[in-house]
């Protein structure tokens, strides 16, 4: 299980396991390998979830693939609300990623993750609804149309003859074929 853990730093992406759903066992933080020179580490991150089974990796070599939704400085949607209408979306920031962990780690058991890899945008937002940020939902589904994905969007609603803004958070779907993950 993911769950959001609340620090001085801010919110991380968490692990905990349980055999019987009752009883769980803190794992610890997810770790991340560096991005595009930024230290994902140190960047808030939210919204995750692991799919159910092993995934292909970009290399094709199937591993423990996790959406999250890093919080990119300025892209919270507390932030860019304040933006006119007509912003235009940073689509490597505010969007769901993925990333992989290997499943053969020298020393590891099952209970144990290494760092995430291979991490790379996998959503972005598109529609009038989710124009300030989207964000994971529940796990990842395997259909036989491939995988369908659960999430939310979050826009804005402008308060008539204010300045003030109120966040509004919807519920969508897509459903992606495997090759897509890739």
């Amino acid at each position: 299980m993911t769950y959001t853990a609340f620090s001085p730093e801010g919110p991380r992406i968490a692990l905990a396991q349980s055999k019987d759903l009752f009883h769980w066992r803190r794992l610890g933080l997810a770790t991340f390998a560096p991005c595009n020179g930024i230290a994902l580490d140190r960047v808030d991150d939210k919204d995750a979830s692991l799919f159910p089974v092993a995934i292909p990796n970009p290399s094709g070599h199937p591993e423990v693939a996790l959406l999250h939704r890093p919080l990119f400085p300025g892209t919270r949607p507390e932030e860019t609300a304040r933006h006119p209408a007509g912003r235009v979306v940073d689509l490597d920031r505010e969007s769901i990623w993925i990333s992989y962990c290997s499943l053969a780690l020298e020393g590891s058991g099952p209970d144990r993750f290494g760092q995430f890899t291979s991490h790379h945008r996998l959503a972005t937002p598109v529609s009038p609804w989710e124009r300030l940020k989207i964000g994971g939902g529940t796990p990842p589904i395997l259909t036989r149309h491939g995988w369908l994905i659960v999430y939310h969007g979050v826009s804005d609603l402008a308060e008539p003859n204010s300045e003030a803004h109120q966040l509004c958070y919807s519920a969508g779907s897509w459903c992606s074929q495997r090759s897509i993950l890739r």
